[in-house]
């Protein structure tokens, strides 16, 4: 059969009627999906809350997990460093700990790029002994006695005056003063001083807060803020932070400090930005630095209850003329610096000398060239101490009221900011009366004249000589002259100058040159000078039991009795086996009174060497007394 013929039109009509029908149909369907929709119908949920806080959180936490995973892999790969301690425990004596000789490092990003300073090495008790003092001080190069060393620091000197004034308690005055710093180190270093128990802590600080390490006109610096340096120092012991570090300098090396050039001071070195004009902006984020990291360090000392003491800073007024002058600055801030100077010289001349002395201190402020603190680091000491429970100490004022009208000059330093002797002795005595006004540690046990302390300086001929050579050298080159050109030393006339400069020339080592001072002195019979150097020697090795033994002998020798047993008492702790220390141990004790003590440290003497003559005929006149 034929299959029928369908005309197109029917087609489409049928096509136009289903089409109707079927939109009408799929309206049906969405009107009823959007009702089961209101009606709640489970066939379109939105997420739950939780659901919602969970994806939130997963994607919030991603990055940081990636972060801590990384950080992981490179702690286990053993990439990057720990950041240096401060305290390690001595390789000599392990009882001991001593400031850590590569702790500079921890404010730099490469440990090739940290100049060579450190902290004067000095050993103190791992295990604070009961009933001890113990202070530790924090300051720059002229808080660390440069150019003479330790026995001219703060704590050098501040210490054997507390062991003289107390000779029956133990004392410790611990530095970690180091050149070149300012303060973020003492405030980076805080928390490990708090750890080590102190009784007190010394702070003499301000002169490197624009150009030392990590200063705002620094080529040392870590970042161009100090909201950014100090968060640079907060992620430093993250091995990403150390890899990213590295690439960074790397791609850029210009953004790290250069190595230093044959002949070239660390002055030289640091100085980044040299000229920072009085009130630019430099120089007032130089200030507000100051403020905020001391504000920080003494509400840190606060809050672990450890009194403070925080000192006002002196430097060179009256013979040093602007830093900026000398290095060849032509800029109108040097211009006005050197104009002041000069109108300071004249009044001077004149006998004018109260314009003198605020001549000389505005030329000091004006200088562009900042290495010297300017006056309102002293407004910033007396502000800040105060608002956080801290002590001035008004060193300034102390060496001015020394200096030829009050003002500061080459009487008391050596070039712009570091005192010599003299000044070195009074910036300590400032401390020591502070001190002792508040009563630390205690009432007084012996009264030492200022004379008497002051000649017993732990500083040695060689410890002298070698100074005047290291200014010599910092003299000889930038800002204090064009080109640098090694000092000529003079023929030496003692044997101590002779000594001095095979140390300056690194022959030998400083214990081998105080110990060939110190049997110089015993040969030619100087008793006076060989008890001082063995005693410098016994101070510095305080692990050491001949040492204190024979600084014991020296001292009895030269009717020093009771600073003697400090000694012998080391000696025999130290050595306890020795008959010969028990009885000088004993001499002293006796010299000074104490009878019972001496005639015990008689018998033991006796149990180790029951024939020992001198022990039983001490002994024996003890009992007829």
């Amino acid at each position: 059969m034929a299959s029928a013929r369908v005309p197109g039109r029917f087609f489409l009509g049928s096509r136009s009627r289903l089409g109707r029908k079927s939109s009408a149909k799929r309206r049906r369907q969405d009107e009823a999906t959007a009702a089961s929709a209101e009606a709640g119908s489970p066939e379109r949920t939105e997420p739950s809350g939780a659901r919602r806080a969970v994806f939130w959180l997963v994607l919030l936490l991603s990055p940081f997990v990636l972060l801590g995973g990384t950080e992981l892999a490179l702690r286990a790969a053993g990439y990057g460093r720990d950041v240096e301690p401060l305290f390690i425990p001595s390789p000599q004596q392990p009882d001991y700990l001593q400031a850590n000789p590569l702790v500079v490092r921890r404010f730099f990003t490469a440990p090739a790029q940290a100049p060579a300073v450190s902290i004067e090495t000095a050993f103190f008790r791992r295990d604070k002994a009961p009933g001890s003092f113990r202070v530790f001080v924090q300051g720059e190069s002229s808080a660390a006695g440069f150019p003479y060393g330790l026995g001219a620091a703060l704590a050098g000197v501040l210490d054997q005056r507390l062991e003289r004034a107390f000779p029956t308690r133990e004392i410790e005055v611990i530095s970690t003063a180091m050149a070149a710093v300012n303060s973020y180190a003492l405030l980076d270093f805080a928390d490990e001083i708090i750890a080590q128990q102190p009784d007190a802590v010394l702070v003499y600080v301000g002169h490197n807060e624009f150009l030392g390490i990590l200063g705002v006109g620094s080529t040392m610096r870590l970042a161009a803020t100090p909201a950014a340096t100090r968060a640079f120092l907060a992620a430093r012991d993250w091995r990403l932070f150390q890899l990213m570090s590295a690439l960074y300098a790397r791609m850029r090396p210009a953004a790290a400090p250069s190595a230093p050039r044959s002949g070239e001071s660390l002055m030289a070195r640091v100085a980044g930005e040299r000229s920072i004009p009085l009130e630019s902006t430099l120089y007032d984020a130089g200030v507000g630095q100051f403020e905020r990291n001391l504000g920080a360090l003494l509400d840190r000392y606060r809050a672990a209850d450890v009194p403070v003491f925080v000192g006002t800073v002196a430097s060179n007024e009256r013979d040093q003329p602007p830093l900026a002058v000398l290095a060849g600055d032509d800029s109108s801030a040097a211009g006005a610096a050197k104009t002041a100077y000069h109108a300071a010289q004249d009044a001077d001349a004149a006998g004018n000398v109260d314009a003198a002395r605020e001549g000389y201190a505005w030329a000091r402020d004006l200088d562009p060239l900042r290495f010297r603190a300017p006056s309102r680091f002293n407004e910033v000491v007396r502000e800040v101490a105060a608002k956080h429970g801290a002590t001035v100490v008004d060193v300034q004022g102390a060496l001015a009221g020394r200096a030829k009208n009050g003002i500061v000059g080459a009487d008391l330093m050596l070039e712009h900011v570091h005192p010599n002797l003299e000044g070195y002795f009074l910036l300590s005595e400032a401390y020591f009366e502070a001190m002792t006004a508040q009563g630390l540690p205690g009432t007084p046990e012996v009264d030492v004249s200022v004379a008497d302390a002051r000649a017993d300086m732990p500083v040695s001929a060689i410890d002298r000589y070698l100074g005047d050579y290291k200014v010599l050298r910092i003299l000889a080159g930038w800002p204090f002259a064009d080109r640098y050109s090694e000092p000529t030393l003079p023929d030496p006339a003692s044997e101590g100058e002779r000594i001095a400069q095979d140390l300056y020339h690194e022959r030998t080592s400083w214990p081998e040159a105080q110990e060939r001072l110190r049997q110089h002195y015993r040969s030619t019979g100087d008793a006076r000078g060989y008890a001082h150097v063995t005693r410098i020697l016994a101070d510095a090795f305080p692990f050491t039991g001949t040492l204190q033994f024979e600084t014991a002998a020296a001292l009895i020798e030269l009717g020093r009795p009771a600073e003697a047993v400090r000694y012998s008492a080391r000696s025999v702790s130290l050595e306890p086996r020795t008959v010969n220390h028990w009885l000088v141990h004993a001499h002293g004790l006796l010299l000074t009174g104490r009878k019972a003590e001496g005639r015990a440290a008689l018998e033991r003497a006796l149990a180790l060497e029951p024939g020992n003559a001198t022990a039983r005929s001490v002994l024996g006149q003890l009992g007829e007394g």
